[in-house]
């Protein structure tokens, strides 16, 4: 079991003032690179400051959080750090959304005012488009210090796949953030070794791998250089696009680095200064790795784990050619500074060392719960006293195990979520929609696994109105298109007379992935 221990107060980042203290210094230096725009260190944070001014007049004594849609627009980065001047988190929502997910996360965060980068139709809510926006950041009046968000107020919210088919908030504090923080500026280089560098923004910003790169990169004074979904598509094009733009630090899921490597040009040569990949969000397997260090090696492979809710990452190691030799899978590394990993049974008892458990996470950097959801809050979240003080404790879903050095590997889930390609979903919520369309009495998504990952997602579907034909499998996953994210959308449909049952009356989900 590794102990928590306690960041010492003299030396806790503050995530705006570290911000501040980089546009003072570095004022003309880019905080934000893409293809939508780029913004300086000055002009992000007095913007930021004029908007914060805009949005506190216009709701006044309304302190709800403010959803800021987008995508990859250096004005999203503008309206997040607003936000929190004005003393109210922030909710990211990115475009490749479907309408009515946006819908619900901008009904359940209720607010009135809507900060859009991108075009968006949401009926009785005031929209602040771009044009707007950029108008506020030439506001006269700017934001005081004494209307920033407290420590123990709520910084953002991420919204996540729930498993009665609506999204659920992550709440993360500023307190969880300049935790996280003070812990991320160095990993895989030192903090003044990180001054100035590039860093690779491949995630959605409603994706909270994203704040990997956007809050370690802002508060070190770097410049995120973002790679939009467009771009993605088309390999060659990115990769010349991210040799012009000088990356040191690449952050991203193992899966993205696995569609670089396909292209034999994704090497130390296309980018000679790269000093870290820095992965989270899914499995890496030793593949990967291996790969990568093959290609680069000058550069740290670093591998990550942590949930959305304890802010992002908890754990992390440096691959080495001695772990590469190791049987079995890669571990996901030693807890961070201020956070204890804990391994229970069943039962709620302390695994003994290389035993298998639920992976529990204490600490400093566990969120306060789900945005007005108590019930979700209490299952999931807990406090508990450790050494006479209080400490936030997760219960993650996810099995694994510690070693006697306190190094931890993951085993799997516990329950029905997984990650592909690095997005958490729970498989209860595909289902649930299913369940919408006309004539399915019932459905069951699996995953297909494939060299230890997650290749893809299968449905597999009871209706008496169909015959099993491609333009009715077709016609379901148009349909779950437009009631979810598009990486939730089950890459294969098959229709079943009945889903197979265990001995205990519950679907035999292993009896399924057998068929595939």
């Amino acid at each position: 079991m590794t102990k928590v221990v306690l960041v010492k107060e003299i030396f806790k980042m503050n995530i705006l003032g570290a911000i501040e203290k980089n546009a003072n210094a570095n004022g003309g230096r880019l905080a934000f690179s893409s293809r939508a725009g780029e913004i300086t260190y000055q002009s992000l944070w007095e913007g930021s400051d004029r908007l914060a001014a805009w949005i506190d007049g216009k709701l006044k004594d309304n302190k709800k959080p403010v959803v800021v849609y987008g995508h990859k627009s250096p004005l999203m980065l503008v309206c997040f750090l607003a936000c929190v001047k004005s003393g109210r988190a922030y909710c990211p929502v990115d475009t490749c959304m479907p309408p009515e997910r946006i819908g619900e996360i901008v009904e359940a965060v209720d607010n009135t005012l809507v900060l859009a980068t991108e075009p968006l139709d949401v009926r009785g809510r005031f929209i602040a488009d771009s044009t707007l926006i950029e108008r506020c950041m030439s506001y006269e009046e700017r934001i005081t210090k004494d209307k920033w968000l407290s420590p123990e107020h709520v910084f953002y919210i991420i919204f996540t796949s729930g498993s009665t088919g609506k999204p659920k908030g992550v709440m993360i504090t500023e307190n969880n953030l300049d935790n996280y923080c003070e812990w991320s500026r160095n990993l895989g280089g030192d903090a003044e070794d990180k001054d100035g560098s590039v860093f690779l923004n491949q995630a959605p910003f409603s994706f909270d791998l994203s704040v990997m790169d956007v809050y370690t990169s802002l508060t070190n004074g770097g410049t995120i250089y973002s790679v939009d979904k467009a771009l993605q598509q088309d390999i060659k094009k990115m990769l010349a696009y991210m040799e012009a733009g000088k990356l040191k630090y690449w952050v991203s899921t193992p899966s993205f680095a696995d569609m670089c490597l396909a292209d034999p040009s994704f090497n130390s040569k296309l980018l000679p200064g790269l000093k870290a990949f820095l992965f989270c969000g899914e499995k890496l397997t030793k593949r990967t790795a291996r790969k990568l260090m093959e290609r680069f090696p000058e550069a740290k492979v670093v591998n990550t784990y942590g949930p959305t809710e304890s802010t992002v990452a908890v754990t992390s190691v440096t691959v080495t050619d001695e772990l590469m030799k190791d049987d079995g899978s890669l571990p996901i590394g030693i807890a961070k500074p201020g956070t204890e990993i804990r391994i229970v049974r069943a039962d709620g008892t302390v695994a003994a060392a290389k035993e298998s458990g639920e992976i529990l996470i204490l600490g400093d950097t566990v969120s306060p719960g789900y945005f007005n959801n108590k019930k979700k809050t209490d299952l999931a979240f807990s406090t508990l006293i450790e050494d006479g003080k209080e400490v936030r404790c997760y219960r993650t879903g996810d099995a694994g195990y510690l070693d006697e050095n306190g190094m931890l590997y993951y085993v799997g889930r516990i329950d029905m979520q997984v990650k592909v390609h690095g997005y958490r979903i729970e498989l209860g919520d595909i289902e649930t929609n299913l369940t919408k369309y006309d004539g399915v009495s019932a459905a069951a998504v699996v995953p297909k696994w494939q060299d230890d990952k997650i290749r893809y997602l299968a449905a597999f579907v009871v209706s008496d109105k169909a015959e099993g034909t491609f333009e009715e499998r077709k016609s379901i996953k148009t349909f779950l298109k437009g009631m979810l994210p598009e990486y939730m959308v089950p890459k294969k449909v098959a229709f079943v007379d009945s889903l197979p049952m265990t001995s205990n009356g519950k679907t035999d989900r292993k009896k399924l992935e057998e068929y595939l």
